[in-house]
């Protein structure tokens, strides 16, 4: 069985970052190891006055032990960091686990829509930047690829200048970049690009008329998945578009409240289908 080392924030109500991660990769056959970056009573979006709790000071201690044990991973995956010090975290779990070769995955969660997540700030980008210069795989967003890049944000990006930008990010050392929520039109594009041999993919679909909290985190998720189970990339990446599209429309057509988050469970059968 594969095993992933996920390092992400733990909202104890309504699904985002590990309450999504971990249905997800389990779904797929896929052991997860968590690493809670932070403690939330509710993941953020649709909730006020939620308790957070920076919890890197724990996780040292924690990763202290897992080397006692000699522990290795097929995947290191982060996504939300919300401080400094996880991000040096993510960079020492990455070091350690170097002699075994794991995929690397940094979803770099620092905003949507043009403006930054909760606790997070221009002084994390440097680290963010930093960071991805280790990864095989980064999955931002429009907004957190502009960030990334110093870009000015743009609703109306063209699908040309998204591929672009992942080529600018690949030069800044990840070696595979996916683009999400790229917006034209009724349509919304993922932008892939993999610096190993020069092809990009641009995949769309009909833009949704809802979305929920963890939609990224569930995408970033099945593309791990799926890479570790042996699926080509450009296969890979508009499949896992396609099960997200897929858990969007079965989670509206529940009338699942946006503020719960993503229902990852509704497409468990999908999830177990074979790459």
């Amino acid at each position: 069985m594969n095993t992933v080392a996920a390092i992400h924030d733990l909202s104890c109500y309504a699904k985002s970052s590990l309450t999504v991660v971990i249905p997800t990769l389990s779904m797929m056959g896929i052991e997860v190891a968590p690493l809670p970056t932070a403690l939330l009573s509710t993941q953020t979006d649709g909730f006020s006055g939620y308790y957070y709790r920076d919890l890197t000071h724990d996780l040292y201690a924690v990763l202290d032990h897992w080397k006692t044990l000699g522990l290795s991973f097929d995947a290191v995956y982060s996504g939300f960091l919300g401080s400094s010090g996880a991000i040096e975290l993510v960079t020492e779990v990455i070091e350690w686990q170097k002699k075994h070769s794991p995929l690397i995955v940094i979803d770099p969660v620092m905003g949507d829509n043009g403006e930054f997540y909760g606790p997070m700030s221009s002084s994390m980008v440097d680290g963010m930047r930093s960071l991805i210069q280790n990864s095989d795989v980064i999955t931002p967003n429009l907004t957190e690829a502009s960030i990334l890049l110093d870009q000015s944000y743009r609703e109306d990006l063209s699908r040309e200048m998204a591929v672009e930008w992942a080529k600018e990010l690949s030069r800044m050392g990840a070696k595979r970049v996916v683009i999400t929520s790229v917006i034209q039109g009724d349509d919304t594009y993922v932008v892939s690009y993999d610096a190993s041999s020069g092809n990009e993919q641009i995949y769309g679909q009909d833009q949704l008329p809802v979305t929920y909290p963890g939609c990224g985190d569930l995408f970033a998720s099945i593309l791990t998945g799926k890479l570790l189970m042996g699926c080509d990339f450009f296969t890979a990446v508009p499949q896992s578009a396609q099960l997200v599209k897929r858990a969007i429309e079965v989670s509206h057509e529940r009338q699942v409240p946006v503020s719960h988050g993503i229902s990852v469970e509704r497409i468990a059968r999908d999830l177990l289908s074979p790459a």
